[in-house]
């Protein structure tokens, strides 16, 4: 079994299929290995708006939280002011029913109502029916409710108790702050189902409106204030994430206008490099089938293992070499001659794997061939790509000289097709990267330098991508290197039973 039949296997739809992920990301080739190409985010303005809406939410129930305690706080300081002079009241009345004056319990009522934040006070049985008021001509009345007589249900419903409850209400026809529980002055053992009597103390309601009302302008101000105070700050960031994305477009914007410099000054020794080969190839390539066949007839004019005839032999090779060159000078100035059609990018590869097999065994190179499932054809010039790849594998040989491991892959994208050709070699020095493209630029002691700069070329004209990516080898010898080649896909074809059908409804 071949190498390269050995490690052939294909990957799973994810991102090992080529190493890494940036093929199955996105179309759009990153610069370096390790780049990832900007995925799809919130927009900015959804997300400050969200953030408003939680703010201004924390910042009410805040509020509101503020406002319920301090009118609860309130509420409780004037229940208690109730009911200390509910206990004042019975204390009295105690105290005068063991002096030998007495006290009579309508003065009393009368005398305590008369300061100015007691509005009533008034004693009733559990049927509502007024036994002491501190207005005396409602003696024997019944007590009023939001408006109605307070019967024995309305009482229940109240729940008096031996503690003090309290409430807002509207009682003997004004809106006032109640605070009501069983009137025991002095009673001791009472018998069961002695019917109690409640006593009811109204209080002026509106220091508690008032205060009531402070408190809710206080919080509803301080609110508005820290609900302004988060707004400004999600403007500023805001604009802060305007300004870093303004920055960032800037910087992308410029990094392609490098790039695009970078592609015209390549054209422009394109174009200069073809321009020379069209002025001196002609020139040079008819003088040197005269030296080449001239050094043939005389090499073998000296006899068998001479020293002439070995120079002779030299010549001719030095001669093939340099058509060579001007071979590839041609191929390079010359507009590309494509002929793109739907193509299957594995076979390919295959072939490649096959031309290479032999010299990357004699180099002790082991290949890899990985691929996605269900990798759809591209549109390539099958013959060109080839050649491209090969100078590819190639230069990944020689970056290899004491062996190493080869990786062809071939991953699909929502638009491309990558493929990939990684070593495991000596890797690009920096300085040297930026350069690889150029024409006659090369780091190798062999080579003309036009391997690289005719597969950039070649890729261009198939309206494809070029990236690379290289980490030189460190003190075990062994760097790396990939070149990714972005391809466009094919156009979808129709299924053959699908036209089939479709030419039978045309006949019919």
């Amino acid at each position: 079994m071949s190498a390269e039949q050995d490690n052939v296997r294909p990957a799973a739809d994810g991102p090992d299929a080529v190493g890494t992920d940036e093929a199955r990301a996105s179309d759009a080739p990153p610069r370096e290995l390790g780049m990832r190409v900007g995925a799809s985010r919130t927009p900015l303005g959804l997300v400050l708006g969200g953030a408003a809406v939680v703010l201004a939410l924390m910042v009410g129930l805040l509020a509101f939280i503020s406002i319920e305690r301090s009118e609860a706080a309130m509420a409780r300081l004037l229940a208690e002011k109730g009911s200390s002079l509910i206990m004042a009241f019975e204390s009295i009345l105690r105290s005068g029913m063991r002096s030998e004056t007495g006290v009579r319990l309508q003065v009393l009522l009368e005398e305590m109502a008369a300061s100015p934040d007691i509005i009533f006070v008034a004693v009733t049985m559990p049927d509502g029916t007024i036994v002491a008021h501190s207005k005396r001509f409602r003696l024997g009345e019944i007590l009023q409710l939001e408006g109605q007589e307070l019967d024995e249900k309305r009482m229940r419903d109240l729940d008096p108790g031996s503690a003090a409850q309290w409430g807002i209400m509207k009682m003997e026809g004004q809106r006032v702050f109640v605070v009501y529980r069983y009137f025991t002055p002095g009673l001791k053992d009472i018998p069961k189902g002695f019917p109690m009597p409640i006593i009811f103390l109204g209080l002026d309601v509106s220091p508690f409106e008032i205060t009531r009302s402070q408190n809710r302008d206080y919080v509803a101000m301080l609110a508005a204030a820290t609900l302004l105070a988060g707004l400004l700050c999600l403007l500023a960031l805001y604009y802060a994430q305007r300004a870093r994305e303004s920055r960032r477009r800037q910087y992308k914007a410029e990094g392609e206008v490098r790039r695009l410099e970078e592609e015209v000054r390549r054209k422009e020794k394109l174009a200069a490099v073809g321009n020379l080969a069209a002025g001196v190839a002609h020139e040079i390539r008819n003088p040197l089938s005269s030296i080449k066949g001239y050094a043939t007839y005389f090499g073998q004019r000296f006899p068998e293992g001479s020293d002439d005839r070995e120079a002779a032999a030299v010549m001719v090779r030095e001669v093939d070499r340099l058509n060579r060159v001007i071979t590839d000078l041609i191929g390079l100035s010359r507009p590309s001659d494509v002929r793109p059609r739907p193509v299957c990018l594995e076979n390919v590869v295959a072939h490649v794997m096959r031309l290479i097999r032999q010299d990357a065994e004699q180099r002790k190179v082991t290949l890899e061939y990985r691929t996605s499932r269900r990798v759809p054809n591209v549109l390539v010039d099958s013959e060109r790509m080839g050649q491209a790849l090969i100078n590819l594998c190639l230069n990944a040989l020689d970056a290899m000289p004491d062996g190493g491991h080869m990786t062809l892959a071939i991953a699909k994208g929502k638009r491309r097709v990558c493929l990939m050709v990684r070593d495991t070699g000596t890797g690009i020095a920096p300085p040297a990267r930026a350069h690889i493209f150029d024409p006659y630029f090369t780091t190798k002691g062999q080579g003309t330098g036009l391997g690289l700069a005719m597969v950039h070329k070649i890729v261009a004209a198939h309206d494809g991508e070029i990236s690379v990516y290289s980490r030189p080898a460190g003190e075990d010898g062994r760097g790396e290197t990939i070149f990714r080649v972005w391809l466009p896909l094919a156009p979808k074809e129709e299924f053959p039973e699908l036209r089939y059908q479709r030419r039978g409804r045309k006949k019919s």
